[in-house]
Formats: structure tokens, C-alpha cells, sequence
């Protein structure tokens, strides 16, 4: 018959067994966890990276398009500044002409 210290001695053996292999599952588990949130982590650098890419873009783009419009307005404002001024000139022609009649 075993002794209570055999028997004591048994199951500290299957307990600490038990605990061992819990905590490798765990570490296990831990470890596939954190690979999963290393990879979603990883994904969404990557996006965060091309969001950033296409607002830059975008960004150049719309100043472009500014720049092209401020360009346009001060072209469109020189030419009406020059056709008010050549319709001054042709007013004063037409009025010397009349009174040259």
C-alpha cells in the first residue's frame, strides 16, 4: 500500500503537470492573439499609409486645381480690364465723331 507521502507526492506531480501544460496553452493562446493583433496592427498601417498617400494627392490636386483657377480669374480680369478700356475709346471716338458733324 503506498504511503500518504507516495500519494502526496503523486498528486503534486499530476498538479504541477496540470498548471505546466495550462500555462503552455496559455502562452500558446497569448501568442496566437498577439500574432492576430500583430497582423490587423500591420493591416491597418498599411491603410492608414494609403489614406494618408491619397490625401496628399488630393491635397496637390486641389491646389493645382486653385492655382489654375486664381490664374484664370486674373487672366478673365485683365481681359475685361481691357475691354472697358477700349469701350472708353470707342465711346470718345463716337462722341468726337458727333460732334465733328
Amino acid at each position: 500500500m503506498p504511503s500518504e507521502h507516495t500519494m502526496a507526492n503523486g498528486f503534486v506531480l499530476v498538479l504541477l503537470r496540470e498548471i505546466r501544460e495550462s500555462i503552455q496553452k496559455l502562452r500558446q493562446e497569448c501568442g496566437d492573439r498577439l500574432d492576430q493583433s500583430s497582423e490587423r496592427l500591420e493591416r491597418a498601417t498599411d491603410s492608414l499609409g494609403r489614406v494618408e498617400n491619397d490625401l496628399n494627392e488630393q491635397r496637390k490636386f486641389t491646389r493645382q486645381i486653385a492655382l489654375n483657377q486664381s490664374k484664370h480669374e486674373e487672366l478673365h480680369t485683365g481681359n475685361m480690364e481691357q475691354i472697358q478700356h477700349e469701350l472708353r475709346e470707342l465711346r470718345e471716338e463716337i462722341r468726337q465723331l458727333r460732334q465733328g458733324r
